[in-house]
């Protein structure tokens, strides 16, 4: 039964909100500045002694647009690229990185029709994206949860992550694997990197129509011109808006997506790039919970993909703005220094009725509501700082970057207080005629608030040694801190006491990498990192679970064809984890902690994930692009039991297009394969047993079309689960299921200029 007052941020269910991320006040950089200070200092030395390059080299006139600009994939109908910056600063190719990494080209976006990150990940290579309801999505990899996520390279943590609309976005670069050396975070799954679009010296300008399957309709426009005559400073515009339906009963969404980014030459070295990007998300029939998979009686319930036990006004509303300006300065010895600060401003305001608890009786009753307000607001600061070059040794020259980064995350829930007595019946008369008209309620803010503040920061300092032509060696180590305590408020604005403290000070990451060039076009490689990762996961007594500490290591062959056209790799890798957290399964479903959240326990020492991935992925031959990614991955505790067997053991991801030769080379076809296999967990019956639950495995179809009515003028066809298959994406949270969408058809037109 729901209570009759709930306080913003305490669900009256199981379901406790996400602990959103937040956007940040400025963090002071005098952390770690005896060691910046020497850092940059044998920088300068080194850079000292590199040789200048010849006059000729030194133009009147340099383009300067970054590393990651060279990256760039708009524009060259590609799926893949020839650089990326996420692992380790250094500007090197897929093939120079001893990483998985895959890259999701803006090409294979618009292809896909994948607009929002949710929609990337799940076509990519060992990515898992599951859902508990329709606002809260998972994504692993590894058999791990995903916890690290940049814009630009530069950190952003963010409860509304799944919702980031990809309008703005040139490409996302997924780093498979712990990227602790410079996140700090030693997540052994994996970090997702989303780089913006950039603006250009001429002009250029698109708008799209979409029209869809749930009355879907999606506008996009997108600018980008030069501000003064000779393009030296140039912005760009990309605005999006989207209203949809749902498979789901009364569930729809509008969402409004914004970006204004403008770089200016401050010298023919010197590059400042300012930007604003704003998303909302406002959904309606918003979903707390699952399907049920069980009547009363212990039978399978069977419930069609339709079945939502919302109120029409049930929603979980977020905004976020993100605020961030670069300057970046390229030496004529080749060395760059590159500053980065960004502010991340987000909400979320949830305001929940949902029939999610107990078990439905044939006769259409059964179910008891959750209800629940959860206001909340975040901010997050960024701020990175990183030079980068080249340095000589032994007639050699080798590369070097060394920097400070790190962020503070403040998240303010405001308590508030549901009426009492509610004004609706806190059970479902009848499932099976839910029209989700129920009244909705007042809310009271008390004027307490709750203020929980995530600091950390950390120097890193990376070397590869270019031993031989053909032989790299990469070595590095960060030094970090990490500190997070809550404090409370009371009604009057006084403050009460802080809990929940825990601090970390001067923890070393270390990382190693070999790469052995064995041909022309293949390497051979291997790395390691060490793991260390705070947790922000509390026991059932609501104390901190311990960091989680271990080691990640991985080895493989990676290859590229076609002068870079065609990437292609082979990795096998252990990831060991201790104190790794998995949801306390002792305490009762209705069980929460004072803020929240679920409780948690930790697996102990020795958890260990084992696998190997394979991918490749560009163009082939003329016209024809691919991309095709399989990964396996078991997880076992140190007592040799199976874990995460709620993420699939196997997966395929395949992407495909072609545009037909001769008089038909206005038409591209395509689609595109996901295969994965069985997932299970257990499940608990109304007479209290355990049972297993599963979804078997399952492989969906997808496929397009493009036709390219004039040169500025295009029409595509996407039809996603083309023989709808009916799946869960996740089974067993709190004894239900969410279904994957049905067969879903979206047809674009778009203009170029």
């Amino acid at each position: 039964m729901a209570r009759a007052r709930s306080l913003a941020g305490i669900a009256t269910g199981p379901f406790s909100p996400p602990v959103p991320h937040v956007a940040l006040r400025p963090l002071a950089i005098a952390v770690h500045s005896a060691l910046l200070t020497a850092a940059l200092g044998a920088g300068a030395a080194l850079a000292a002694e590199a040789p200048a390059k010849p006059d000729e080299a030194t133009l009147s006139e340099i383009k300067v647009v970054g590393q990651q600009d060279k990256a760039s994939t708009e524009h060259t109908g590609s799926y893949t690229t020839k650089q990326m910056a996420t692992a380790t600063r250094m500007g090197l190719s897929i093939r120079e990185t001893p990483q998985s990494i895959s890259v999701v080209t803006r090409q294979r976006m618009d292809d896909m029709g994948l607009n929002s990150l949710a929609e990337v990940l799940v076509q990519s290579t060992g990515v898992t994206v599951q859902e508990n309801d329709s606002e809260r999505t998972n994504f692993s990899a590894r058999g791990f949860s995903i916890g690290n996520y940049q814009i630009d390279g530069v950190a952003v943590n963010s409860g509304s992550n799944a919702l980031f609309d990809t309008a703005i976005y040139d490409r996302i670069e997924i780093v498979r694997g712990a990227t602790g050396l410079v996140s700090g975070n030693g997540d052994p799954s994996a970090t997702i990197n989303m780089l913006h679009k950039r603006p250009g010296k001429e002009f250029a300008a698109s708008a799209g129509l979409t029209l869809g399957s749930w009355s879907k309709v999606r506008l996009e426009g997108d600018i980008s011109a030069p501000l003064n005559a000779d393009g030296s400073i140039r912005g760009r515009v990309v605005v999006a808006g989207q209203n949809r339906h749902s498979y789901m009963d009364l569930y729809q969404e509008r969402k409004l997506v914004g970006a204004v980014i403008v770089e200016a030459d401050l010298t023919p070295a010197t590059l400042l790039t300012a930007g604003i990007d704003y998303q909302k998300n406002t959904p309606k029939g918003t979903s707390w919970g699952t399907t049920p998979l069980f009547f009363s009686d212990g039978t399978p319930a069977n419930m069609p993909r339709s079945f939502n036990m919302a109120a029409k006004w049930s929603s979980w509303e977020r905004a976020f703005q993100n605020s961030y300006v670069y300057l970046e300065h390229r030496f004529a010895n080749d060395w760059k220094i590159k500053a980065a600060y960004g502010r991340l401003n987000s909400s979320s305001n949830g305001k929940l009725f949902y029939g999610g608890s107990g078990y439905p009786k044939r006769d259409g009753s059964g179910l008891e509501v959750w209800s629940g307000a959860f206001p909340y607001d975040e901010k997050q600061d960024n701020f990175d700082l990183a030079a980068n070059g080249t340095f000589p040794l032994f007639g050699r020259q080798h590369d070097l970057v060394l920097g400070v980064n790190g962020w503070k995350r403040t998240g303010t829930t405001n308590e508030t207080l549901l009426p009492d007595p509610l004004p609706f019946a806190t059970t479902i008369p009848d499932f099976r005629n839910w029209t989700g008209d129920v009244p909705e309620p007042s809310l009271t803010r008390t004027g307490a608030r709750d203020v929980a503040t995530t600091k950390q920061s950390g120097a890193f300092i990376a070397t590869r040694i270019n031993v031989t032509d053909s032989f790299k060696v990469l070595a590095g180590a960060r030094v970090s801190r990490w500190e997070t305590y809550n404090d409370r408020y009371d009604t009057k604005g006084r403050f009460e006491k802080r809990s929940s403290a825990y601090k970390t000070d001067d923890v070393v990451t270390p990382y190693a990498g070999l790469v052995l060039d064995v041909s022309k076009s293949t390497s051979l490689y291997a790395s390691y990192t060490d793991l260390f990762k705070p947790q922000n996961l509390k026991d059932k007594n609501n104390a901190f679970l311990d960091p989680i500490t271990g080691s990640n290591v991985e080895a493989g062959v990676k290859s590229e064809f076609f002068d870079g056209a065609v990437n292609a790799s082979f990795a096998v890798y252990e990831a060991k984890q201790d104190n790794l957290g998995e949801e306390d399964r002792s305490v009762p479903l209705t069980f929460v902690l004072p803020d929240g959240s679920l409780p948690y326990v930790s697996t102990g020492k020795g958890t260990k994930s084992r696998g190997y991935e394979a991918e490749v992925s560009g163009s082939p031959l003329s016209g024809w692009q691919l991309f095709a990614g399989y990964t396996h991955s078991k997880s076992k505790t140190g007592k040799g039991v199976v874990t995460n067997t709620i993420q699939p053991t196997n997966m395929l991801r395949v992407s495909t297009t072609y545009r037909l030769p001769g008089e038909l080379q206005n038409l591209t076809i395509g689609g595109g394969l996901n295969w994965q296999n069985e997932i299970w967990t257990m499940a608990t019956l109304p007479n209290k047993s355990k049972i297993r639950v599963s979804q078997g495995s399952y492989v969906l179809a997808n496929l397009m079309a493009r036709y390219q009515i004039s040169p500025k003028l295009s029409a595509s066809l996407n039809v996603n689960n083309l023989f709808d298959k009916t799946y869960f994406r996740r089974v067993g949270f709190y004894n239900g299921g969410y279904y994957g969408e049905p067969r879903n058809v979206a047809l674009n037109l778009r203009y170029q200029y």
